[in-house]
């Protein structure tokens, strides 16, 4: 499952030293892994139903005219939009369900249950190959208070984290972070893909003029762009460094190479202000 069976295994820095299961943990662990798998599977599955699953619904059932009572919903809020009082209240919460669904639900939600389903059945197959028998595959650690998504009086433990790292993990890990450790950037990024989200559930009510449900979706896809577009841009600055060079990541959680390469950088920077006075 993309692990790169080919290339060198590189063991994660903040892995615990290697612990050899016992043969009974060696054989019960598939079954563990699958079990968490499949949890993290209906918990995706939730999460994707709040947001393009209810879109899907509505469009379904706007173009089917199966269901009433979604119509008599829409319409009764395309009514609402006709009276001012109701219009106000409408324009106060927009802006809440658009953080909510488009910071939440379209982003931090998935990337917070995506990831681990995937790193579960990633798992799963590893946990089948004697190669892997040598090590736990995966390891906890725990963030501080007020670091990670969630309400809690304690830490929040990080569970599933790779011991030997690949390409793919790498990856999934990348949007772990992005689910688990709270970013406001990357909230703010996503809010417009919220009132896109919005935009497009109002394109599905019947009541509204034609032209106005086109521009809407319309107005809809170029919001979800937008958020794209954003999106990136965090992304690669928060793991790439950017178009500034620079890099939010902090230096104890950089592999050794690129502490190394880090290091060699900021020697040459410092060699050519000194070699320039």
């Amino acid at each position: 499952m993309g692990d790169g069976a080919r290339r060198a295994r590189v063991r994660s820095e903040t892995a615990p030293e290697v612990r050899r299961p016992g043969p009974v943990a060696l054989a019960l662990r598939p079954f563990g892994y699958l079990m968490v798998g499949l949890v993290w599977t209906a918990l995706s599955a939730v999460v994707l139903a709040l947001g393009p699953g209810v879109l899907a619904f509505l469009v379904w059932s706007d173009v089917t005219g199966a269901l009433g009572e979604v119509e008599l919903l829409t319409g009764g809020v395309a009514e609402a939009l006709h009276r001012p009082g109701e219009l106000i209240a409408i324009l106060i919460v927009l802006p809440v369900l658009a953080l909510l669904w488009g910071a939440g639900v379209l982003w931090m939600l998935p990337c917070a249950s995506l990831p681990l389903m995937l790193l579960s059945f990633t798992f799963v197959g590893r946990s089948l190959r004697p190669s892997y028998a040598g090590d736990a595959l995966s390891f906890t650690t725990w963030g501080a208070r007020g670091s990670t998504m969630g309400v809690t009086l304690t830490q929040v433990s990080l569970s599933l984290q790779p011991v030997v790292r690949s390409r793919w993990t790498d990856t999934l890990m990348r949007f772990y972070l992005e689910g688990w450790a709270v970013s406001l950037r990357s909230m703010i990024a996503a809010l417009p893909a919220g009132f896109g989200w919005l935009a497009a559930v109002l394109a599905t009510m019947e009541d509204l003029p034609a032209p106005l449900r086109v521009l809407l979706a319309v107005a809809a896809a170029g919001l979800v762009g937008w958020s794209a577009v954003l999106l990136r841009r965090r992304w690669l600055a928060r793991f790439h460094g950017g178009s500034t060079g620079r890099t939010e990541r902090r230096v104890t959680d950089l592999s050794a190479d690129e502490r190394r390469r880090r290091r060699r950088d900021l020697e040459k920077r410092r060699a050519a202000r000194l070699s320039g006075r």
